[in-house]
């Protein structure tokens, strides 16, 4: 029976309940822990208490699981996930795989397609890194303003990997989706096993883009929702939002829709930004409240919310 991956072990997909599909619970940029202030940036009951409310909030507004899709060298802390999962009750999906070149380690860079391939295989069905706990999905992505050789050959080693497994894959780096497509289904994997993500970041809204990936039979993922303050670059007003998800849902793409928020519990060290303000309960305490009102149903939330996540996160 396919089963989902999570930090506790596996679970049965009707277990999973109200999932957001694309979150971060620690991001950083890699080799934060080898600077003199690595005590500052990253002080364990500190940062576990803030997240751990986090998550119970989450709970508390109907949540039920949080995938973190964070990766290699860039938070992922399966140690930490594992405590903050018990002990707050939210199921945890870790991820092996990467986010763009410019966070991955020179280790792993150097490393051809066969290396990443058997890595992404063993961590989805061994443990992550020296652990025995395994990833549920895989991350890949690519720059905003290149799709670099590295980036291609992830891709391919995503996909490699995902048809070995039957485990999904979950992308960055909108600006070049259809390249990401292009380059997932040359290794013939199922668009239903993809969830292209980040179609709502502000510099690269397209629907008709959306709605070409849509009948190829790929997720789309509004998945920044909350980011509404200025100087990110993918903020814009959830209003907006709501206005692309009414859109593609009245195009015919209710089953194919995710929703998260893509915000950090704690972000380490970063020089540019902190922590987001707004945290994982955002998604259901302010934003399904705005589709709803905009015409949303509740069957269709649950669709959404629900049913869609059952469908993607086992193999």
């Amino acid at each position: 029976m396919a089963q989902v991956n999570t930090v506790l072990g596996p679970l049965h997909p009707d277990q999973l309940g109200t999932t957001s599909l694309h979150e971060h619970l620690l991001w950083s940029s890699p080799g934060w822990e080898f600077s003199p202030e690595a005590k500052q940036h990253f002080d364990p009951p500190r940062v576990f208490e803030k997240i751990y409310k986090d998550l119970l909030d989450f709970k508390a507004a109907g949540g039920s699981t949080i995938v973190d899709v964070s990766g290699i060298g860039i938070g992922r802390d399966i140690e930490f996930y594992a405590c903050l999962s018990r002990y707050s009750g939210v199921h945890v999906v870790a991820c092996t795989g990467f986010w763009a070149e410019r966070k991955i380690l020179p280790y792993f860079a150097e490393r051809d397609i066969d290396y990443h391939t058997d890595l992404f295989v063993q961590e989805l069905t061994q443990g992550m890194g020296m652990t025995n706990v395994k990833a549920g999905v895989i991350k890949v992505g690519n720059s905003g303003n290149r799709f670099t050789p590295l980036e291609e050959m992830l891709y391919h080693a995503a996909a490699r990997a995902s048809k070995k497994t039957g485990a999904a894959i979950i992308t960055h780096g909108v600006q070049y989706a259809p390249k990401q497509a292009e380059t997932l289904l040359a290794e013939g994997v199922e668009p239903s096993r993809v969830v292209i993500s980040h179609l709502d970041a502000a510099y690269a809204l397209d629907l008709e883009r959306d709605k070409e990936l849509g009948r190829m039979g790929f997720y789309l993922g509004y998945d920044h929702i909350g980011a509404e303050e200025p100087g990110i670059p993918y903020a814009m007003p959830d209003k907006r939002r709501v206005e692309l998800v009414v859109e593609m849902i009245r195009a015919g793409f209710l089953n194919q829709i995710i929703l998260a928020n893509d915000t950090n519990g704690w972000s380490i060290g970063l020089v540019h930004r902190g922590t987001p303000k707004h945290t994982f309960s955002h998604l259901l305490r302010k934003f399904v409240p705005e589709l709803m009102k905009a015409g949303v149903t509740e069957k269709e939330i649950h669709i959404m919310l629900v049913e869609t996540p059952k469908k993607i996160l086992p193999f």
